[in-house]
C-alpha cells in the first residue's frame, strides 16, 4: 500500500514536471515526501557507496531508500510518458491556449515564492534583470546535441528539486521544452538517456550545492530565483503567435493567428485563470495542512 501511494505521488510529481509553472519539488513538499526525497538523494551521493563497500548491495539499497525511489520514479516516468503526447498536441493545435495556461500557472506560483522575499530586494532586482535579458534573447532552432541535452537535464533537475521552481520552465528558457517532449514521445532513447544522465548527475552534484545554498542563504536564494522567474515571464507570454508579437488584438472578441485559427478572449483568459486557480488551490491546501501557532 505504501509503495502504491508513493507511486501515485510520483504520478502527481511527473504531471507537474511536464508543465512549466509547478515544480515537482512543490508536489513532493505538499504530499509530505520532500524531506525523504532529499535524504535519499543525499544518501545516493555518499552513504550508499559506503554501505555497498562494507555490507553489499542489500545494505546499499536500504541506505538509498531504494523501494521508495523505485516507486516514486516509476510514477514520475509513467506520468511524463502519458502526458507528453497531450501537451505536444496542445502546443501544435492550440498553442495560445496552452501558453496562456502555463502563464497562469507561473504567475500564480510566484505567490508562494514572494512569501520568502524579505528585504533581499537588490538580489531580487538582479534576478529580474538576468531573467529578462536571457529570456529576450532569440532562441532560434535548438539542436539536441549530446552536450546541450546533458546540460538541459542537469539544469532542469536542479530547478525541479526546489519547491516553487519548475524544471520545465528552465527547459522553456533554454528552448529545449518541445524538443525534449518530442524525444520522449517518439521514444528517441539515445536523447532520453543523455537527458536522464544529466538529471542524475545534476541531482548528485549541483543539486547538493543548491540544497546547501537553500539552507544557508534561503532568503537570498529564493529572492534571486523569484526575480529570475518574474523577468523570464516574457518567454511564456501567451500572445507570441499574434502578428506583432507583443501587440494585443484589436478586436475585443477574437483575433486571427498566422495559422488562420480564430481564438476568442474567453478561451485565452479562461486558460490563464484555470492555471492560476490550480496553483492557488494547491497552495491553500498546503497552508491548511501546516500546524497552527
Amino acid at each position: 500500500m505504501n509503495a502504491l501511494l508513493t507511486y501515485l505521488k510520483g504520478i502527481a510529481m511527473g504531471a507537474a514536471d511536464v508543465v512549466p509553472g509547478v515544480s515537482g519539488g512543490t508536489i513532493a513538499y505538499l504530499t509530505g515526501i520532500y524531506q525523504r526525497l532529499l535524504d535519499a538523494i543525499h544518501a545516493a551521493g555518499g552513504s550508499m557507496w559506503v554501505a555497498l563497500r562494507r555490507e553489499g548491495i542489500a545494505a546499499a539499497w536500504k541506505a538509498v531508500d531504494g523501494w521508495f525511489l523505485l516507486a516514486l520514479l516509476g510514477g514520475i516516468g509513467t506520468s511524463i510518458l502519458s502526458l507528453s503526447k497531450l501537451v505536444l498536441w496542445g502546443l501544435e493545435f492550440h498553442p495560445t491556449i496552452i501558453w496562456s495556461f502555463f502563464f497562469g500557472l507561473i504567475v500564480a506560483s510566484l505567490k508562494m515564492l514572494f512569501r520568502d522575499v524579505h528585504g533581499a530586494w537588490l538580489v531580487f532586482t538582479v534576478g529580474i534583470v538576468l531573467g529578462f535579458v536571457l529570456s529576450s534573447m532569440p532562441a532560434g532552432h535548438v539542436e539536441l546535441t549530446p552536450a546541450f541535452t546533458f546540460v538541459a537535464g542537469f539544469l532542469a533537475i536542479c530547478a525541479m528539486i526546489l519547491p516553487g521552481i519548475s524544471g520545465s520552465f528552465i527547459l522553456v528558457l533554454l528552448g529545449a521544452y518541445e524538443p525534449i517532449l518530442n524525444a520522449v514521445h517518439e521514444r528517441e532513447l539515445s536523447i532520453v538517456a543523455v537527458f536522464a544522465s544529466g538529471c542524475i548527475i545534476g541531482l548528485l552534484t549541483f543539486g547538493r550545492l543548491l540544497r546547501w545554498l537553500f539552507h544557508r542563504y534561503e532568503q537570498a536564494t529564493i529572492s534571486l530565483m523569484t526575480g529570475f522567474i518574474v523577468g523570464s515571464l516574457v518567454k511564456v507570454w501567451p500572445f507570441r503567435g499574434i502578428r506583432g508579437g507583443w501587440e494585443l488584438p484589436i478586436s475585443p472578441n477574437a483575433w486571427q493567428l498566422e495559422t488562420g485559427l480564430e481564438i476568442s478572449w474567453v478561451g485565452i483568459v479562461s486558460a490563464a485563470v484555470l492555471g492560476a486557480v490550480l496553483v492557488l488551490a494547491l497552495d491553500r491546501w498546503a497552508q491548511s495542512r501546516q500546524p497552527k501557532g
